[in-house]
């Protein structure tokens, strides 16, 4: 008799189980039919049921409605759809897990594999339309999250490097310095591109690290084959902190290696300007000019060269005594002029809207008594 009623309440119990199992099986048949409100009311109360709350499909099912509901609402622009849950997507996430989990047998594998592709560009699409309203911190979690799925042992895919340059950029965008540096440096060491390494020199440098920001610029120059923008970085670092002799160094080894690209005789010229070496400075202005003669800078910066010498030249003249001498400084000094003159005219000509040309020409016009011209330029100050 005893034995008769305990078989009795196993079978009873074995209903109950199989009963509460066959709503969240329900649940799977709803989504289908894209009853989601529905499922979600089913699968919630399947969470909490004592009998179905450590079945790992239980998980799954509400892991695919948010999953699925998400997705059908993204395509559609529907709110309702989208926000079914709060942070849905992580929802998703968050019960695919509990459900591996609980899967000791790995009879859902496969299936949650199959998801996960998807999943992460569910977030890498969530990430950009944060990043696209400028709400960094929110852009990061998304992307991380891509790259927490992109990285699961479920799916089998190389590392994306494009991800790791979005999670980088929303990690930078929101100052998150720390996690900015960690993601570039990554990029950095596999040579992603210029951009990413000028980013982590901006990032280290934001976070106090000076010394790894420079060394940084520094493979990046032989990692990139001199490129311009990279160089430039670089000699700028190198000009703040006075350092010109090795500014000229690494301008030289640049030059050689890409002897063709004006930008590095530019700045050399300028350099060299810096150290008062007008001469280097005047031959690689010239040189630069030579390779890229629509630049109007270049003339500009060539023609102050002349002017500044000018300048000199007529001052020292003013504590002459000998007037033989002095008229002879002050042509040597007039010469300098016209021969800025020439320079900072044709810069004007390429760009005549330029204030500093402008005002250089103003003050020649001034020095060579050249007073209509001067009263031009006056007036173009105004």
């Amino acid at each position: 008799m005893k034995r008769g009623l305990l078989l009795l309440f196993l079978f009873g119990v074995s209903l109950g189980v199989s009963a509460q199992k066959s709503r969240v099986v329900a649940v799977f048949q709803m989504i289908d039919q894209a009853k989601y409100d529905e499922a979600k009311e089913a699968i919630e109360l399947a969470v909490w049921n004592e009998k179905t709350s450590r079945w790992p499909r239980t998980y799954y099912a509400k892991a695919l409605l948010c999953q699925t509901a998400y997705e059908e609402g993204y395509k559609k622009k529907d709110i309702k759809k989208t926000s079914l849950y709060p942070d849905q997507l992580y929802v998703a996430y968050g019960s695919y897990e509990r459900a591996l989990e609980l899967d000791v047998r790995e009879r859902l594998h496969n299936s949650i594999s199959q998801k996960y592709y998807l999943l992460s560009n569910d977030f890498s699409l969530l990430g950009r339309d944060y990043f696209a309203k400028k709400e960094y911190e929110e852009a990061l979690r998304a992307f991380e999250y891509a790259l927490l799925v992109n990285n699961s042992k479920l799916v089998h895919a190389k590392v994306d490097t494009g991800l790791v340059y979005n999670a980088a950029m929303a990690a930078f965008e929101s100052k998150n310095w720390d996690k900015a540096i960690g993601y570039l440096t990554g990029l950095h060491e596999a040579a992603h591109s210029s951009a990413t390494s000028l980013l982590l020199y901006q990032a280290l440098r934001e976070s106090g690290d000076t010394a790894r920001s420079e060394e940084v610029l520094m493979e990046a120059v032989q990692r990139y084959a001199y490129e311009n923008q990279v160089v430039v970085f670089l000699i700028n670092l190198l000009v703040t902190t006075g350092r010109m002799e090795k500014a000229i160094q690494v301008l030289d080894e640049a030059i050689d290696h890409k002897p063709d690209d004006y930008t590095f005789w530019w700045e050399r010229g300028l350099v060299y300007r810096r150290m008062g070496k007008r001469e280097k400075a005047i031959e690689s202005l010239k040189a630069a000019i030579e390779l890229a003669p629509d630049k109007p800078k270049i003339y500009y910066h060539l023609g102050v060269i002349y002017y500044n010498i000018g300048i000199e030249l007529r001052e020292a003249s003013l504590k002459i005594s000998t007037n033989e001498e002095y008229l002879a400084v002050k042509k040597q000094s007039e010469d300098q002029f016209r021969e800025a003159l020439k320079w900072l005219e044709k810069s004007y000509e390429m760009d005549p809207f330029d204030k500093e040309t402008i005002t250089r020409l103003y003050q020649l016009y001034y020095h060579l008594q050249m007073k209509e011209k001067e009263e031009a330029m006056e007036r173009l100050l105004e």
